[in-house]
């Protein structure tokens, strides 16, 4: 009885160890390879007016804030890598107000910081705008130009 009793101790530890071997490789998922640039994505784009007060006259900005998501799991995009251009395509002013002379020029930024993965980042470019009622300003937003993600965004006057 000793010599079965051993036996199956035997066959019960060869048995336990070849199904932790399979076990181990069986049920694990392959690590995701990501290739070598990280996927930098245009999110949200909002607006801001603000005020600011100058000797002869306050001024007007219109700010364009542009979110930047980094979608990679495990990149860091580097500095100065990503670049957003705001353009305005169309500006409209309400009835009665003259459009002569308001041409806002593009704007440009780049992020001279690294994004790590899963980050998201604020980038902020200014417009001065007239005093003016302005009915509407249409913008073209565009990540890392000229092959990057492209929106289309109206910001709405007071």
């Amino acid at each position: 009885m000793s010599r079965s009793f051993k036996q199956t101790c035997f066959y019960l530890v060869i048995l336990i160890l070849l199904l932790s071997l399979g076990i181990g490789k069986g049920s694990s998922q392959p690590a995701p390879k990501e290739e070598g640039s990280p996927q930098i994505r245009l999110e949200n784009v909002s607006f801001r007016v603000r005020k600011i007060e100058s000797a002869p006259s306050p001024l007007k900005m219109l700010e364009v804030n542009v979110e930047i998501l980094n979608r990679s799991q495990q990149l860091t995009a580097p500095p100065d890598s990503i670049k957003a251009v705001v353009v305005p395509k169309e500006v409209k002013f309400s009835e009665g107000v003259s459009a002569a002379g308001f041409a806002p020029p593009p704007g440009e930024i780049i992020l001279n910081s690294p994004l790590p993965p899963r980050i998201r980042h604020m980038l902020i470019i200014g417009f001065s705008i007239p005093n003016e009622k302005l009915e509407s300003i249409t913008f073209e937003v565009q990540i890392n130009p000229p092959d990057g993600e492209k929106k289309t965004v109206t910001w709405e006057g007071e």
